[in-house]
């Protein structure tokens, strides 16, 4: 079986979306969003909207993150990619079943 297939035949649920992994970690460190979006040097929407699940994490931000968090892009990347799958492979299921 393909690897992108046990992402959606396997799993009951979406993949967590890296924005909640961000979120606990900011209540973890007690850092609220703008101070966040200042470390990372980007705009304290985008760091909501990727909290709040309605932007994904690009490269760039990956980038960011794993450098502010010392624990490399590929992490975020990853778990961005999980989503991405999850949400695509859904979809064609979806429109494949009409």
């Amino acid at each position: 079986m393909d690897n992108w297939q046990d992402i959606t035949d396997d799993r009951l649920v979406r993949p967590i979306h890296p924005g909640e992994v961000i979120a606990d970690i900011l209540d973890d460190l007690d850092i609220n969003t703008a101070n966040f979006a200042d470390i990372l040097g980007v705009s304290n929407q985008t760091i909501q909207e990727i909290i709040n699940g309605q932007r994904a994490i690009t490269v760039d931000i990956a980038i960011h993150l794993g450098k502010a968090l010392e624990n490399g892009p590929r992490l975020w990347l990853n778990l961005q990619q999980k989503v991405d799958i999850w949400d695509a492979c859904k979809a064609k299921k979806k429109n494949m079943n009409k």
